[in-house]
C-alpha cells in the first residue's frame, strides 16, 4: 500500500496485508482474523468449516500451498513478531522481529520463502527474504517501499523503492534476487510503485498520475511491463474522486486472463476486477463503496474472489468473510464475525 493520508481504518490496512501474492494449488486453507479488539486467528477449510483457533494475532496470511501460516503478534517489548503456523502440526514458531509494515509482504510461489521488512518505529526500513524453515535472512534493499512481489518461479522478486518518506512518494520499481546482491531499476520515472509479477512474463504494477493537478495527491492507474521493464502498456483509465487513490494490484489467476483490483482511498475500499488485455473494470459490490466487498485473494482459477463485507460497520456486529464469483454475484457468507481473510491451496 502506498504512503497514504493517515485517515486509512485498520480493515483497509489488513486486507492489504494479505495482497501481492499469485496463488498456486494445494492443500486448501483458509485463515481470517476475528474480534477487531482483541485479535485472534483461526484457520478453516476453505469453506469456512472445521475452523480452528491458533491463538492471539491479526493479518493472517496462508502459503501458496496452504500448508503455512504467517501472521502478526505483539512479542516483548511490544514489538511486532512474524509468527509461522503448521497447519498439519499445530505448532507455532516466531520466524521474523521487528516487523514493520505488514502490509508490504508476499509469499514466494513455492512456499519457501517469505518478503518483508524490518527497521526501527520510524525511519527507512531493509526488505529482508525469510526461508521459512531455516530462518535464514537475506538483505535484499533499503528505503521506503510500496509493495513487493515474487517471481513465478521464486527466484526473483520486485518491490516499489523511495529513499524518502516524501508524499507523493518518489518511487519506483526494482528488481533483484532472493539470494541478495545488486538490483536493478525497471523504471525511472519517479511515480512506479505497488508491483505484482504474474503469469507470462507480465508485471502489473501503478503508477502515481496528475499529482500537480489533484488537491490531495496523485491517483493510481495501472500499467503492464515485461519483467525487463520494457513493453509498457497503460490498461486502465480510471475515473478516481479527489479523496481517493485508485487501484491496486492484487492478485492474478494462473492462467493469467484474470486479474483482480482494489479500489481504495478514504473510507473506501472495494474489490474491481481488470481485464488485463482490454482494461475493462468491474466494481465487485458496485453502489456501496463504504461498506462494499473488500477482496483479498483469487482462486487459481480465476473463478472465485475471497475477501470479506462490513468493513466500516462499527464494533465488527457484520464483518463476515465471503466469497464472490469473478464476474460478479451473490456474496457467499463463509465466516460470521470475520476479517482479513486469506487463502491458500
Amino acid at each position: 500500500m502506498p504512503t497514504l493520508p493517515k485517515f486509512r481504518p485498520l480493515f483497509v490496512l489488513a486486507a492489504l496485508a494479505a495482497l501481492l501474492a499469485v496463488p498456486a494449488a494445494a492443500q486448501a486453507t483458509l485463515a481470517y482474523t476475528k474480534n477487531i479488539y482483541h485479535q485472534h486467528v483461526y484457520v478453516a477449510a476453505n469453506d469456512g468449516k472445521g475452523a480452528k483457533e491458533i491463538g492471539p494475532g491479526f493479518n493472517p496470511r496462508v502459503s501458496p500451498n496452504g500448508d503455512l501460516v504467517a501472521f502478526e503478534r505483539e512479542g516483548k517489548g511490544h514489538a511486532p513478531e512474524m509468527k509461522l503456523y503448521d497447519v498439519t502440526t499445530g505448532k507455532t514458531k516466531t520466524i521474523f522481529s521487528p516487523w514493520r509494515e505488514s502490509f508490504t509482504f508476499a509469499w514466494s510461489p513455492d512456499s519457501t520463502m517469505v518478503a518483508a521488512l524490518r527497521g526501527g518505529e520510524l525511519g527507512s526500513r531493509s526488505l529482508y527474504v525469510v526461508d521459512v524453515e531455516t530462518g535464514k535472512l537475506t538483505k535484499i534493499a533499503t528505503g521506503y517501499f510500496n509493495g513487493v512481489s515474487f517471481s513465478p518461479d521464486s527466484k526473483e522478486l520486485v518491490f516499489g523503492l523511495a529513499q524518502s518518506q516524501a508524499y507523493p512518494a518518489k518511487t519506483d520499481i526494482i528488481r533483484g534476487s532472493v539470494e541478495g546482491g545488486p538490483t536493478s531499476p525497471l523504471t525511472h520515472d519517479n511515480i512506479s510503485a505497488w508491483p505484482l509479477w504474474g503469469p507470462h512474463d507480465q508485471i502489473v504494477f501503478a503508477k502515481q498520475l496528475n499529482a500537480k493537478q489533484r488537491k490531495y495527491g496523485p491517483k493510481n492507474d495501472l500499467f503492464l511491463m515485461n519483467p525487463d521493464g520494457k513493453a509498457v502498456k497503460r490498461l486502465t483509465h480510471t475515473k478516481v474522486d479527489q479523496l481517493t487513490v485508485g487501484l491496486f494490484p492484487t492478485a492474478w489467476s494462473e492462467s493469467g486472463n484474470q486479474l483482480l483490483t482494489e479500489y481504495q482511498g478514504q473510507d473506501t475500499s472495494y474489490a474491481v476486477t481488470v481485464n488485463p488485455k482490454t482494461g475493462a473494470e468491474k466494481n465487485l459490490s458496485p453502489g456501496n463503496s463504504e461498506t462494499g466487498f473488500v477482496g483479498v485473494a483469487l482462486t487459481p482459477d480465476g473463478k472465485t474472489v475471497l475477501g470479506y463485507l462490513g468493513g466500516y460497520e462499527g464494533p465488527g456486529s457484520k464483518l463476515r468473510v465471503v466469497s464472490v464469483p469473478y464476474k460478479g454475484g451473490k456474496a457467499k457468507v463463509l465466516v460470521k464475525g470475520g476479517f482479513a481473510p486469506s487463502w491458500g491451496g
